[in-house]
């Protein structure tokens, strides 16, 4: 009787250890910022996030990823957040800059850990003013603007750091100019010679189309340029978390 007993035990135990692994899903093939595996973010919100931290990391090279689970199943929320972001090698190569933000709805924790080159610049005490901060925001189910808290504070945090060289602006080819500076002066020639023009297509064709090409080539951003996080890894240098 006693055997069969040890063994029911053990049965459970083991069922239990099981079910208290949380398993790190698999990275996609395009890694955004914002994992929300819970819905506590809008569509919008998820959006508006994922554009902050794309320009962030195009900027400055630093990737924040932000994964939100409904529960840890037991495990330690900062084991958790190094081993996420160790599996999908977020940050950079060589320079390992990347930082992953862990919240469990159902456990109310946060984590926040760093690569090891993030280490210098975001200590454990700083990672503990970024939580303690944020707490009063997630108290009150604001996950939207405790997560946006975080960010910044970050971004305050890490100013000036790992900033890419600036690109030089793009300019319009000088025989672009010249082309539509020959066609002004013909155009400056007819009137001159009292030729019927009409006054829109002079507008459509010269000063409208020069102004938006010359708009388009220097500010245009192609939305598809973002090839996803990755690439880095090395976590355990540093973070910490707290329960709200």
């Amino acid at each position: 009787m006693r055997k069969i007993i040890q063994l029911i035990i053990l049965i459970f135990f083991y069922t239990n250890l099981a079910k208290g692994q949380f398993n790190i899903p698999e990275s996609p093939k395009k890694i955004y910022p914002i994992q929300d595996y819970t819905g506590v973010l809008s569509k919008k919100q998820i959006e508006k996030l994922n554009q902050k931290l794309i320009s962030y990391s195009k900027i400055t090279s630093t990737e924040i990823l932000i994964s939100i689970i409904q529960d840890l199943h037991g495990e330690d929320p900062n084991f958790l957040a190094a081993q996420w972001g160790e599996k999908w090698k977020i940050g950079k190569s060589h320079k390992n800059n990347g930082i992953v933000i862990l919240l469990s709805i159902n456990d109310r924790k946060i984590s926040i850990q760093n690569g090891y080159g993030i280490e210098p610049y975001i200590t454990d005490f700083l990672t503990t003013k970024i939580i303690e901060k944020a707490k009063p925001i997630l108290k009150n189910n604001l996950y939207y603007l405790a997560i946006d808290s975080c960010i910044q504070e970050v971004f305050q945090t890490l100013q000036n750091q790992y900033h890419h060289k600036k690109q030089k602006k793009k300019v319009l080819p000088m025989w672009n100019f010249f082309i539509y500076m020959s066609v002004f002066f013909v155009m400056l020639f007819l009137l001159s010679r009292k030729k019927i023009i009409d006054s829109s297509l002079l507008n459509n064709l010269l000063i409208t189309d020069f102004l938006f090409r010359n708009k388009n080539f220097n500010n245009h951003e192609d939305e598809d340029s973002f090839d996803g996080f990755g690439g880095g890894g090395n976590f355990g240098g540093g973070g910490g978390s707290g329960n709200w």
